[in-house]
Order: C-alpha cells, then structure tokens, then sequence
C-alpha cells in the first residue's frame, strides 16, 4: 500500500513538473493561457478553482493592483498582487502579496515575472478602492485574535 502511494505522489509531481514547464514555455513565447487558482492567499478575489488568463509578462508594463505569476522556486508558480514597485539603478522590484495574507509583502524581482492575470479595467478600479479599509480591518482581527473564515 505504501509503495502504491508513493508512486501516485511521484506521479503527480512529475505531472505538477511538467504543468509548470508548459506554463512558463507558452509564457515565454508569447502566448495567453489559462489555469486554475489553487490555495487561499488570494482571497476574496480569487478563489481556489477559479479560471484565471494569464498574458505574458514581457513587453507589459506591471503596475500596482495587477496579479502578477512568478515562480518563488522551481515547481511553484504564484499568483500573488502586486502592491508596490521599487525602482531602483537596475530592473524593477516588485512587492508582491496575497490578498487574504497578513505577512510583509516579498520583493520580487522582474525577471522572475511570467505573466500577469488578465483583469478588466473596472476590476482593477474596485480592488484600489477597496485595498485600504480590507488591510485594515485584515490587521485589527489579526491584532485582537478575531478569527476570519475564507471561503
């Protein structure tokens, strides 16, 4: 039994292996795809089985309130917002989050950016908006231990 599950987990992170390199490969010649949010880090705006398109990175300008795709290491593709950009002498560094996460946001640099999820110009419009009063009440529950259910 054992040696049946550790087959079934091996095949499954050889499939996630290749998942990801066909993602990155399309991304990287240009192409729009598509894919489904896995995890809780993004919402309320994205929840885990919704479909997202994802358009190539290269060429854009990444501005804030976009949800870029970055790989934090090999294999794990994230879709976390982007809530600041530092510009400094070299290539642009972004501050990346979830939305549903109340830790400092990670420094991300633009090379490691594939794409960025396709949003409506509305969309993004409600997220600014709305940004400021959703970390705060975000931090007070945090801070006096009220416990918030997502999903």
């Amino acid at each position: 039994m054992d040696e049946v599950l550790r087959m079934r987990s091996t095949e499954k992170m050889r499939d996630h292996d290749l998942f990801c390199g066909v993602i990155a490969d399309a991304l990287a010649r240009g192409e729009t795809v598509q894919m489904r949010v896995r995890g809780v880090s993004m919402l309320p705006w994205l929840r885990a089985n919704t479909r997202v398109r994802i358009v190539p990175a290269a060429g854009r300008t990444i501005r804030r309130g976009d949800i870029a795709l970055f790989w934090r290491k090999p294999g794990r593709p994230i879709l976390h917002r982007v809530v600041g950009i530092g510009r400094g002498e070299g290539p642009a560094i972004y501050e990346c989050y979830g939305d549903a996460d109340l830790a400092a946001p990670e420094d991300v640099p633009a090379s490691a950016v594939m794409g960025v999820v396709e949003l409506s110009a509305i969309s993004r419009w409600i997220y600014l908006a709305l940004q400021a009063p959703r970390r705060f009440v975000n931090r007070f529950c945090s801070t006096y231990g009220i416990g918030l259910r997502h999903g």
